[in-house]
């Protein structure tokens, strides 16, 4: 994995590598620029030679359609085929100074193994075989093209993808995890927690080995910090808990917490450190605009030991080192703790006895499920008093007192009436036949479109250019519309396929759809339509989701509303079968328009663009239901 031979570069800075025999050597910084102390830190990457450099986001801050021009200025310092490994920050997420893709395209991964999305979300082991470390990469706040603010807020699917990042590596024996990201949550600089605090106490209570970052123009380093009885939560921007601080030298522990550093040293002119920040006490060191020291942090990693420290490439004499290592035998490792939620209506099952003791045994849960009430024990079981979100957490405890903390969203809300449900349990060679509640199926066209069979309801779309349309007569006045869809193949050519999930439609006015647009990518684009008197009009703008990314036989969940009248709400998301819903909505709308503030059926129009050449399409739906929110 180490930078070839090949590419020419300015002499080289004299600068030591320390290589561990049989270990992972790696380097990181973020906001490199395209300027003279660029050139040195990226001279003292190639000097180093580590396996990896771990690039944290704001790269070239030039010119967008340049990007190939400044990667080759870097492939030029490091040599072809090093692993120069990127992840999206502030100036390359939307075309400021350049587009991710094309960065991620010119300077490409070069890690075996990786899983996710190169540049944006991505986690890795190194090696490929026999890990050393897990590195995990994600992009919060970050506003992509089309799509949403990546936010990692608790019981969101970046959330738990992180997650499952972080468990997937404890649970296969990894011994160390480092996660990386464009922003940070603590700082003694400019910004204040714009990666958000769900995601900082994730990793706290995760006790991820090392948190790099850049975004801040500056370095800088906390203690080892960690959440527990005393410190169940850190709070951005306040003033330092000293209860969160568990190691304020430069040797530490494992498993004991996590180490936040921020390395905004990659070139770019650095900024001031705020002294008397509030949060300063988190921090062991902290350097800046008034002795600007430009570099990277290097870290060697063993089976037992993760040192690092500060490699000055030019600017101001600047020094820091730390180093985590195994505990010593017979001390103990805090226990991880682990939590799942069930609901029906306001009632919800919490079970916490998958929690986990790698040198011990738990011997004591303690809940607080978020709205003052409390329980103990692996299970309970709790009834909220009204509808909402409520963000329950679980704390256990070990054989030794030592603790550990997970939380998890829930959302209740009491029993809806369903008044139009299908599971097409029945076998029909043509039409759909009666719903199971809701009345008989409403169909256009030939019946010969439609079949029911393998427990799903079937429409052939047999050419370009048609739009067969199903209903229910079942009637309510605010619904919630969610079904499942599926495709024997994509629609190759023209923009695709188009859903219409509409969850009030109004005889003789019209009515509100989700328009949900599935590519021929397998990507899908959503927003959200009024239809009167055969005029469509868009109630919010097309969005590119970041995912799910569909393909032939997976199941893609749509859920739509119509909610109250004078204004309606109408709102719709998007996911993936398999996977969890999504808390948040992708669209969201009001609209007063005369005429459909009333009660209305529910129903579902398609369309194969003219342009598809992959026709006939059968588009499968199962799993109608229908409720009065």
């Amino acid at each position: 994995m180490h930078a070839q031979a090949g590419a020419q570069a300015p002499a080289q800075p004299q600068v030591q590598a320390a290589a561990v025999a049989g270990g992972v050597h790696l380097t990181a910084a973020g906001d490199i620029g395209a300027t003279s102390n660029t050139w040195a830190v990226l001279d003292s990457v190639r000097a180093l030679d580590p396996d990896a450099m771990l690039v944290l986001g704001d790269l070239s801050y030039g010119q967008t359609g340049a990007e190939q021009a400044w990667c080759d200025q870097v492939v030029a310092r490091v040599g072809a085929g090093f692993a120069f490994q990127l992840v999206a920050g502030n100036h390359e997420m939307n075309g400021l100074n350049g587009n991710i893709n094309d960065f991620s395209a010119c300077l490409p991964n070069q890690l075996p193994g990786l899983v996710g999305t190169y540049g944006r979300e991505w986690y890795v082991d190194v090696p490929a075989q026999d890990p050393l470390v897990r590195v995990v990469m994600v992009s919060p706040a970050l506003d992509f093209p089309g799509q949403a603010r990546w936010e990692y807020t608790v019981g969101s699917p970046r959330y738990a993808w992180t997650e499952a990042a972080i468990d997937g590596a404890r649970a296969a024996g990894v011994p160390w995890v480092v996660v990386g990201m464009h922003h940070p949550c603590l700082s003694v600089g400019t910004y204040s927690c714009l990666s958000g605090s769900d995601l900082n106490d994730l990793l706290l209570s995760k006790r991820v080995d090392l948190v790099l970052s850049g975004h801040e123009h500056l370095y800088q380093r906390t203690h080892q910090l960690a959440l527990g009885a005393a410190c169940p939560t850190v709070v951005p921007g306040a003033a330092a808990d000293l209860d969160c601080v568990v190691d304020a030298d430069p040797t530490m522990v494992r498993g004991a917490g996590t180490v936040f550093a921020t390395v905004g040293t990659g070139g770019i002119q650095q900024r001031a450190v705020a002294t008397g920040d509030p949060e300063e006490p988190y921090f062991a060191t902290a350097n800046g605009l008034a002795t600007a020291s430009w570099g990277v942090l290097d870290l060697q990693v063993t089976a037992d030991e993760l040192s690092a420290r500060f490699v000055r490439a030019s600017g101001a004499t600047f020094s820091d080192a730390f180093t985590l290592r195994a505990a010593d035998p017979g001390t103990n490792a805090p226990p991880v703790a682990r939590a799942t939620v069930s609901c029906t209506g306001r009632t919800c099952a919490f079970d916490g006895s998958s929690s986990s003791d790698g040198d011990g045994t738990v011997t004591a849960w303690a809940w607080d499920l978020g709205d003052g009430a409390t329980a103990s024990g692996a299970t309970t079981t709790h009834t909220y008093a009204a509808d909402g979100s409520f963000t329950a957490r679980l704390t256990v405890t070990d054989d030794d007192g030592a603790t550990g903390t997970v939380q998890r969203v829930v959302e209740v809300a009491a029993p809806s009436a369903v008044f139009a449900a299908d599971t097409f349990t029945r076998d029909l060679a043509r039409g759909w036949g009666s719903a199971e509640t809701g009345g008989a199926w409403r169909t256009s066209g030939s019946l010969d479109l439609y079949s029911v069979a393998g427990g799903a309801g079937r429409i052939r779309l047999a050419a370009p250019g048609v739009g067969p349309d199903v209903s229910l007569p079942a009637t309510a006045s605010s619904a919630d519309l969610v079904q499942t869809f599926r495709v024997d193949k994509l629609p190759a050519g023209g923009s695709g396929l188009y859903l219409y999930p509409s969850p009030r439609r109004v005889a003789g006015v019209g009515e509100y759809r989700s328009k949900v647009q599935l590519r021929g990518d397998g990507r899908v684009v959503l927003s959200l339509v009024r239809v009167t008197g055969g005029t469509h009009t868009a109630l919010t703008a097309a969005t590119l989701l970041a995912g799910p990314v569909v393909a032939p036989g997976e199941g893609l969940l749509v859920r739509t509303q119509a909610v109250g009248t004078n204004p309606t709400t109408v709102r719709a998301r998007v996911w993936e079968a398999g996977t969890p819903e999504p808390t948040s909505w992708n669209a969201t709308a009001t609209d007063a328009t005369a005429g459909l503030q009333a009660a209305g059926s529910t129903g579902l129009n398609t369309y194969l663009s003219s342009g598809v050449t992959s026709a006939p399409i059968v588009l499968t739906l199962d799993d109608v239901r229908a409720v009065v929110p």
